[in-house]
């Protein structure tokens, strides 16, 4: 998971909680027909908004996240990719058509 991406689930979590803590305000001030569904969807998106805030928090501050910024490809990979620019340097003309 990228670093960017842990921003934006904090951000929507954040927003989901938010959400329902003002549904939750509005079925208690208001009282409309069926305010207990309204309530407990509310506490609902509060306790789901919060965990994935939350959650997602703790591995931002923790650095358990992918940066691609700074990481090259595995040490396999760099060594599979050298081996493969070693042995078909002049394959490769052939098989283009130049």
């Amino acid at each position: 998971m990228t670093k960017s991406r842990l921003f934006l689930y904090i951000i929507a979590g954040g927003y989901v909680a938010y959400t329902g803590l003002g549904l939750s305000q509005n079925a208690l001030a208001q009282r409309p027909d069926n305010y207990m569904i309204y309530l407990f969807i509310g506490v609902l998106f509060v306790a789901v908004g919060g965990f994935l805030a939350v959650y997602n928090a703790r591995k931002l501050l923790k650095g358990d996240y992918v940066n691609f910024a700074e990481s090259g490809p595995e040490p396999d990979q760099q060594e599979s990719i050298n081996e493969s620019e070693q042995e078909g340097g002049a394959d490769d003309e052939d098989r283009n058509g130049i």
